[in-house]
């Protein structure tokens, strides 16, 4: 990359943005051979038709902490900018959720009433003690592309995407102690979290930081000047990891159940489990708000019915709804025949001679990938058809 060769893009102009009429001036000034301004004009015009937006500082330190590794080149895309500005915005409103949720409220940092942990809130509490570990051997080993991905993850994936929805379920539902839990939990892990990432993301964990300390019981005029979380062997609970993996499945199971039934997310459709009482229980109450389920029956087999079935471990789910069988034959009959030639157009490939021995080793395994799958999810079809034509 050369400014005197007009194939620069200046970190600023992806900070506060630029028009594509400045961003061609800016890389047709000072040129080394000023005849090549047109063409450069052109390929500018090609490849960012309309500027740059404004990714913002903490996106684009995002991006180059993520893209740092060793030994290769960097194949830069603004594509991952928008994706780590997008991040930014998911702490953002995750904060606002619970900032919302504990201002004003007992978060029992300075209280001496009792408090409930859900195994959910143990699990959370134990995630983020494997981020503070992963960041700290990451930081260590200089891996800044792996602390980023730790962090990600973790903010993203775990306490925005699970634990935050998890959280709506039992301070709703859940008795004063388990709401105080939940809400201290809430307050506690984000504190934790937004020192976690503060190297990597520092004007917006700052920014968030002044408003979440009081209600952690943290003082101080900067996060800078916080100590970096440490990890805490106490914090490790496999029982409630567990336990929330296998929530998981069950929501993901039911949530496939739904989209392979085309049901609307609006609609609230009751739910058949079979398995043990005692265990599913507990689980009611999530699944019931975060599957869109306007009740749950748990007994030790499933209705007769032509629903589809979905299996998570030792338990067999059921939507306990009507089916139009004949529409439903019709439809998993199109679908199969769709299915059946993306299998072939794979097997073809794969049996090619000059693909399978000139294609980069990269692409021919995607296509093997791509064959497992359609291949998996062509028997899937293949058995709900033939539960509707015994």
């Amino acid at each position: 990359m050369s400014k005197s060769k007009g194939n620069i893009i200046d970190p600023i102009d992806l900070i506060d943005g630029i028009t594509l009429d400045e961003l061609i001036s800016k890389r047709t000034t000072g040129l080394m051979n000023p005849k090549q301004a047109e063409s450069i004009a052109k390929q500018t015009r090609a490849d960012y038709p309309n500027g740059f937006s404004s990714f913002g500082t903490d996106a684009i330190r995002f991006t180059f902490a993520s893209l740092a590794t060793h030994g290769r080149d960097i194949k830069f895309d603004l594509q991952r900018c928008e994706g780590y500005r997008n991040f930014c915005n998911k702490l953002w409103n995750a904060t606002r959720f619970v900032l919302m949720n504990t201002e004003g409220k007992d978060c029992g940092l300075d209280s001496s009433q009792a408090f409930e942990y859900s195994f959910a809130d143990r699990w959370i509490v134990a995630r983020l003690d494997e981020t503070v570990r992963a960041m700290l051997s990451a930081f260590n080993e200089y891996r800044f592309d792996m602390a980023s991905r730790a962090i990600y993850e973790f903010i993203w994936d775990e306490y925005c995407d699970w634990y935050v929805e998890l959280a709506k379920v039992q301070m709703q539902t859940g008795s004063e102690a388990q709401q105080r839990a939940t809400r201290r939990t809430l307050i506690t892990v984000l504190e934790t979290a937004l020192r976690l990432a503060h190297p990597v993301i520092p004007f917006i964990t700052e920014e968030l930081w002044q408003k979440v300390a009081p209600l952690a019981a943290k003082t101080g005029d900067s996060i800078m000047l916080q100590s970096y979380p440490v990890a805490n062997e106490k914090a490790q609970d496999a029982g409630a990891s567990t336990r929330v993996q296998e929530l998981k499945s069950l929501i993901d199971a039911v949530r496939s159940l739904r989209s392979e039934m085309k049901l609307s997310p609006a609609e609230k459709v009751p739910l058949a489990i079979a398995g043990e009482y005692s265990h599913y229980s507990t689980y009611t109450p999530y699944l019931t708000a975060l599957a869109r389920l306007s009740k749950i029956d748990i007994q030790n087999e499933l209705p007769a019915g032509d629903a589809p079935v979905a299996i998570v471990g030792d338990c067999k789910l059921m939507l306990q709804i009507e089916i139009d069988k004949e529409a439903e034959i019709a439809r998993l009959g199109k679908e199969i025949t769709r299915i059946e030639g993306e299998v072939a157009k794979c097997q073809a490939k794969l049996g090619n001679p000059n693909f399978a021995d000139k294609a980069p080793p990269s692409v021919v395994e995607q296509e093997r990938k791509r064959l497992a799958d359609f291949s998996a999810t062509l028997e899937k079809l293949q058995s709900q058809l033939s539960r509707f034509t015994k």
